[in-house]
């Protein structure tokens, strides 16, 4: 086992800006939290209650992290963020590391430069850790966080429930302390769906903010780059990175004169989910928002079988040949060749984790039907925003809130049966659906747990572009209601001792 690092300093739980004063006292270094996250995920991830969260370690992250803390005493910090480990979602490049995308016929596609969002955070002094697993190529089709390079990822909090997806290993990892923060992507909930069920804050910034440069597709009409952190705070610095000049942690976190929007025809689905909510929603009362009630029309309520999902059919194949040609020579370079490994390893042997056979479908779906015009377009897409704007509008809001699932993460695919669960909802990851069809920027932080110790999370919907206000009320509730707790399997160093698998 790695051996945790001789210090005062426990960096557990710890905030960025916490981790950064520690830094900048000598309290800590790099090299230091690199040693603790790795000690961390060797007892947790691969031993203990074995979460599987990371599907490979940076090999020369201690190198980098030497170098950094080199930098700091002879040059000073770059940034905040100088010397933070962060974990990575595995369908975002890496130099020095196959961007998988959880998907086992990609193991050998190492990438020649990293992804823009990655170059960025490097370029201010943050490192990579480790690179986290997901769900098969960005579609969880019912198997949230497996994958058939690296299995499947459990839920820290309870480990019979879904990890969410599909950024299933990214929101884990930060969960259990394994990295600083985490980059995920999203196209339909795959940053706010695992940070709901991981007690975190994660953001889909406006569509098109961030740079999807060197990240493996699903469709581009819907794809982003999203950070996950375990507070608002974090999000901020690593936003400010991100996308600088937009105000990022530069707004006052508070809910004075906020008008919120109250949805209330999402709910219904779970019993404690609506009450966390109808809590939520008194607590931002009581810290001076206004707020009103809205209704969303039920053509919000079903986007993905109406629109998403044909949308994602047209772009999927022709998007992945564009990344794929582009790879390393042993690698697939279409989507065509890409299904026939993946059909050739099925056939060679049996593996131990094969790929989801519906994802499998859907790909093959896809590329068969790649010159078949889309059933919808983008002009579909502008009328779903347009209702939504009007909404705003009318009611003047600054944000509309709502529960970001209707029910608690589910029973894993592989453990259906978990009487503790209880879903009424049809459709319980609709309402993230919202933001993806609209380019609407979307920020989840938890707004408690149920009886079964699972997190609930409250989602906070902007106007496109008011990102960084839309951080600062979600910081604002965050601090009033401090709902964050760390996960009952991963504790603190400790208590490592008194796990159990």
């Amino acid at each position: 086992m790695t051996a945790y690092p001789h210090t005062d300093f426990d960096p557990f739980e710890r905030s960025l800006s916490e981790l950064a004063a520690a830094l900048h006292t000598g309290r800590t270094s790099a090299q230091a939290l690199a040693s603790a996250c790795l000690a961390r995920i060797d007892a947790f991830d691969r031993n203990g209650p074995a979460i599987n969260a990371i599907s490979g370690i940076h090999p020369t992250l201690m190198a980098e992290a030497r170098a950094l803390d080199d930098e700091r005493r002879t040059r000073g910090p770059r940034s905040a963020l100088h010397g933070m480990p962060m974990v990575v979602k595995d369908n975002i490049d890496t130099v020095g590391m196959p961007t998988t995308a959880g998907c086992a016929a990609l193991a050998q596609a190492f990438p020649h430069a990293d992804a823009a969002c990655v170059a960025r955070l490097r370029a201010a002094g943050a490192f990579v850790l480790a690179k986290a697993n997901m769900s098969e190529l960005a579609a969880s089709n019912g198997r949230f966080g497996y994958s058939s390079a690296s299995g499947l990822t459990l839920n820290p909090y309870r480990l019979s429930r879904n990890a969410s997806g599909s950024s299933s290993g990214t929101g884990a990892a930060v969960a259990a302390s394994f990295a600083a923060f985490g980059l995920g992507t999203d196209s339909f909930g795959s940053v706010r769906g695992p940070a709901c069920v991981h007690a975190l804050a994660g953001l889909r910034p406006t569509h098109g903010l961030l740079d999807n440069t060197g990240v493996l597709p699903l469709a581009s009409a819907f794809d982003t780059v999203g950070p996950m952190g375990r507070y608002v705070a974090d999000i901020e610095l690593v936003m400010d990175v991100l996308a600088p000049g937009h105000g990022f942690g530069a707004q006052p976190a508070t809910l004075a004169s906020r008008r919120v929007a109250v949805v209330v025809n999402l709910g219904g689905g779970n019993a404690e989910v609506d009450a966390l909510f109808a809590q939520a929603v008194t607590a931002m009362q009581a810290a001076g928002a206004a707020t009103c009630e809205v209704r969303l029309p039920n053509a919000l309520l079903c986007l993905y079988a109406d629109l998403l999902g044909e949308m994602t059919r047209s772009q999927w194949a022709r998007e992945l040949d564009r990344y794929l040609m582009h790879g390393p020579e042993h690698s697939p370079r279409s989507a065509t060749e890409l299904v026939a490994r993946i059909d050739a390893a099925a056939t060679a042997a049996a593996s131990a984790h094969p790929t989801n056979p519906l994802t499998l479908a859907a790909l093959r779906h896809a590329v068969a039907t790649r010159d078949q015009p889309a059933g919808t377009d983008a002009a579909a897409l502008q009328r779903v925003r347009h209702v939504v704007e009007g909404i705003f509008a009318m009611h003047e809001a600054d944000a509309l809130v709502f529960p970001t699932q209707a029910c608690p993460a589910s029973p894993r695919f592989d453990m259906p049966d978990d009487p503790s669960f209880h879903c009424r909802a049809p459709q319980p990851l609709a309402a993230m659906h919202i933001a993806s069809a609209t380019g609407l920027p979307e920020v989840s932080v938890p707004m408690g747990f149920t009886a079964a110790g699972v997190p609930a999370g409250i989602s906070w919907l902007g106007r496109a572009g008011t990102d960084a206000a839309l951080l600062a009320m979600a910081a604002a509730f965050e601090q009033v209601t401090r709902h964050r707790r760390p996960p009952t399997h991963t504790p603190a160093w400790r208590s490592a001792g008194q796990v159990r698998g």
